[in-house]
């Protein structure tokens, strides 16, 4: 049930885009990004051949553990066959030097004979040789394969840790690019709201300068600001198509898609973890450091397997076959002869040139290698959270003081033109103030960027989707 709504808010999302294409905007919001992204990113794809990888590589080790079963046939067909020399004695009668044949003593009617040895070759073997059955081989004692057993669990932990962590990235990735074009369009309407304000501005001193109020210089000062800005706001735009590009990227969507983006950069959440809440986090649940983990097991057991060079392994054997002999022309005269076998096989490793404790030493340097591993990786995480956690609260203050100075700001460029229109103020003061307004907006707009970056960016490193509940 859960999988089929997830298909049909997907086709929610993509079906308007195939269409009306870029006839029709598309409105997107941050969860239908971050699912679009999930979708078509190819990374997440790769990541998920590599999880189907390990699963095989799993089955495959627990495969070690079973029995092999083979079935065989085999004909035979002798060109020739191989003689065997036998000697037989054979009777000859026994003549007297006359040449007569010498009678038995007290019976004259038989003749006395005597034995000579002769030497014949005889043929064993047929023409045609049939032979079909099974045979088994189950592993009773083997260190290889309960190493291989014992290391199927963590092909598959590696796996799914690897898919999670790509997954978090691909999430941390979007809601950056979706608040960054998020901002760029702010910076939009900044710098648009910004040249109404210069265009009343050289309206205002165009008309106190035909009263005689206001030098040319004013005229001249306003009119070149109004260029300025447009200048500014076509850089601003371009900046937006860029960002606006990036994101429709990260989407998977085509650059022709005409996006609407639903949401707004200028808010915070309720509530944030404190940062000891967010260090455990990291540590129970982060994927690369369980993947880190699975792969030091890994190499732990491979020391095992290594080890296991050193001890006997014994097996239990057994066939099953039937044999069929027959000479040219004689097959169906033939009949088909049973022969089966039970076994143990006992394999002693005695020696093999040092070879064995050469890959022993491997498997350890390996195995220290990843413990070395997994503890940098760990503090460099750490280091990272803290370093996020700080970025986070001092945009969060930022956010505080930047609401107040855009508030102050507008006041001030509302005053600087009224006085400006009475003649109590300067040009450039009007223009100071409204450069003040401009940056106090766009500085509040960054914060709130960095703000979201930071807590993307904590959200990935702590391995959930959103710290904010």
């Amino acid at each position: 049930m859960r999988k089929t709504l997830g298909i049909l808010y997907l086709l929610g999302i993509i079906l308007p885009i195939y269409i009306y294409g870029a006839e029709r905007p598309l409105e997107l919001t941050l969860d239908q990004a971050i699912q679009l992204a999930l979708r078509n990113n190819v990374n997440l794809h790769i990541a998920e051949e590599d999880w189907n990888k390990a699963q095989a590589q799993s089955r495959e080790a627990k495969a070690s553990a079973l029995p092999v079963i083979s079935g065989f046939a085999q004909q035979v067909r002798n060109l020739s066959i191989a003689k065997q020399p036998i000697t037989f004695p054979v009777p000859f009668g026994v003549l007297d030097a006359s040449g007569n044949p010498v009678p038995l003593p007290g019976d004259p009617t038989h003749q006395m004979t005597d034995f000579v040895m002769v030497d014949v070759d005889i043929p064993f073997g047929n023409d045609n040789l049939f032979v079909y059955g099974l045979s088994l081989t189950q592993p009773l004692f083997d260190g290889r394969v309960i190493a291989a057993l014992r290391s199927a669990g963590a092909y598959s932990k590696m796996a799914s840790a690897a898919l999670e962590a790509a997954r978090l990235r691909i999430i941390e990735q979007t809601k950056i690019g979706f608040y960054q074009a998020l901002l760029t369009q702010r910076v939009v309407e900044v710098m648009e709201a910004s040249l109404q304000l210069v265009k009343q501005s050289y309206r205002d001193a165009q008309a106190l300068y035909k009263q005689g109020k206001a030098a040319e210089f004013d005229l001249i000062r306003a009119e070149v600001q109004v260029a300025n800005q447009e200048s500014q706001l076509s850089n601003a735009r371009k900046t937006a198509s860029f960002a606006l590009a990036g994101l429709k990227r990260v989407c998977g969507l085509s650059q022709e898609t005409n996006l609407i983006l639903v949401g707004e950069i200028a808010f915070q959440p309720p509530f944030v973890p404190d940062y000891e809440t967010l260090e455990q986090q990291l540590l129970d649940q982060q994927p690369l450091l369980v993947q880190l983990e699975a792969a030091n097991k890994l190499t732990k057991e491979n020391i095992l397997m290594r080890k296991s060079e050193f001890m006997p392994s014994l097996a239990l054997t057994g066939s099953y076959q039937q044999q069929l002999p027959f000479d040219d022309g004689e097959f169906k005269a033939s009949d088909f002869r049973e022969a089966s076998s039970v076994g143990l096989s006992l394999n002693l490793p005695l020696f093999n040139g040092f070879g064995s404790k050469a890959r022993l030493d491997q498997a350890k340097a390996e195995y220290q290698k990843s413990v070395y591993t997994l503890q940098d990786v760990k503090e460099n995480l750490l280091v990272e959270l803290s370093n996020l956690y700080l970025s986070m609260k001092e945009a969060r203050k930022r956010i505080n003081a930047g609401e107040k100075n855009v508030e102050q700001a507008k006041k001030g460029v509302e005053i600087a033109r009224q006085l400006y229109s009475k003649g109590m103020a300067t040009q450039l003061e009007v223009m100071d103030a409204n450069n003040a307004r401009n940056q106090a907006e766009l500085g509040l707009a960054q914060a709130y960027f960095e703000f979201h970056s930071a807590l993307a960016a904590l959200s990935r490193a702590v391995g959930v989707e959103s710290i904010v509940k």
